[in-house]
């Protein structure tokens, strides 16, 4: 039995699947009928704890990729919370690596497809995690760099033109990180590294020089089965976070142009009103208060804020950290009063810090410096609601 003549094979039939669409006018369609047959060789060729699918990634910080033409994900153990023949929403906790596919491979369509991926490994995790593979034993890993591929059905120039323009993309990333592993022509070669990219605990390995990140390979008609033998090597070194729904449903809102994170689950009532109901702040209060807000460290925060430092605080926090306190009439400590029941309330004179997170950044908000109208009505949870969490 000869593997090469086997997926030189498969290679002919896809290509012959790629003629048939060059019959479709509609633009839409072709790119759907082209994808199907490369996505039907993945279902049947990568094993069946790899999902293949179309979409996007986001991630529990509400940052989401592009749209992504072929997306391999854990189909085992992760769920989708969108999922759709043309469309699903990945977390990226579940996914293992994404390709972008491209009819023919011209300087703009290569462009296009770095953006596309880039998109995706900046939505990526950056912190190391751990895993238990033996009672007793945690073993520390490397955050996860999905494998990716842009495929090209055919070029309209030389591969040794499209590595050029590799070499040239290469250089002008930010991150070298973001670059695609490998850019795939069928039947003509694959631009890339030639070998492992990935090593033991998800350690992601790139070459030093450009170079060799961009170096030729004319396979010619093996570009199939040397494409395929390398994204699963790649695809099988990755071992998956676990994933933490929780994360996902307290991730920060997009209010405007911020990421907003406790903001919008408040159980309010003000003067004159029957009830409490659920509010949440405007994007008017929240660019005030970023507009107005001062930055001081942790420790000094405990101080505006309770007139000492809790005990223990050196051991328990990192006190150069950083927090933004909204305190335009620069209230003193908080102090506790008692009512005429006899009951502790706080002074409302004083520093009454609520905690929100804006932009990733800590917010110190004096409840008492904003007002009713700096917040609307939240329709996406009620009282009871809330309070049964």
């Amino acid at each position: 039995m000869d593997i090469r003549k086997i997926f030189e094979a498969i290679s002919l039939e896809l290509s012959a699947k790629f003629q048939k669409t060059i019959q479709i006018k509609h633009n839409g369609g072709k790119g759907d009928n082209r994808e199907n047959a490369f996505v039907d060789f993945l279902k049947e060729y990568l094993p069946n704890k790899y999902g293949i699918g179309r979409g996007e990634v986001i991630s529990p910080e509400n940052e989401i990729s592009g749209e992504l033409d072929i997306v391999i994900f854990d189909k085992d153990h992760c769920p989708l919370f969108l999922k759709s023949d043309s469309h699903s929403l990945y977390p990226r906790e579940s996914v293992f690596g994404a390709i972008s596919m491209k009819s023919h491979l011209d300087s703009d369509e290569l462009k296009d497809a770095y953006k596309n991926i880039a998109s995706l490994k900046k939505v990526m995790s950056t912190q190391d995690f751990t895993d238990s593979f033996a009672p007793g034993m945690v073993t520390g890993l490397s955050p996860v760099v999905p494998v990716t591929a842009i495929f090209a059905y055919a070029a309209n120039r030389s591969l040794e033109a499209i590595a050029k323009q590799v070499n040239d993309l290469d250089k002008e990333l930010d991150n070298i990180n973001l670059r695609p592993d490998f850019v795939v022509v069928l039947g003509l070669g694959i631009v890339g590294p030639n070998g492992r990219i990935r090593n033991n605990f998800n350690m992601y390995n790139l070459p030093n020089d450009y170079d060799n990140l961009s170096l030729l390979r004319a396979t010619g008609r093996h570009t199939l089965l040397r494409f395929y033998m390398q994204l699963l090597d790649e695809l099988n070194s990755i071992t998956q976070p676990k994933l933490n729904l929780h994360s996902y449903f307290n991730m920060p809102s997009r209010v405007g142009e911020h990421k907003v994170r406790n903001h919008d689950q408040l159980i309010i009532r003000f003067d004159g009103e029957e009830k409490k109901s659920v509010r949440r702040l405007t994007l008017a209060a929240i660019d005030k208060i970023i507009q107005n807000s001062k930055m001081v460290t942790l420790k000094e925060h405990f101080i505006n804020h309770l007139g000492r430092l809790p005990l223990d605080a050196e051991e328990m926090y990192d006190l150069s950290t950083f927090v933004y306190e909204y305190n335009p009439m620069n209230k003193p400590p908080i102090q506790i009063l008692l009512n005429e029941n006899g009951r502790p309330v706080a002074d409302v004179n004083t520093f009454q810090p609520l905690q929100v997170e804006i932009d990733g950044n800590k917010y110190a908000i004096d409840a008492n410096s904003i007002n009713k109208d700096d917040f609307e009505e939240n329709p996406d949870f009620t009282v009871t609601e809330l309070m049964s969490q």
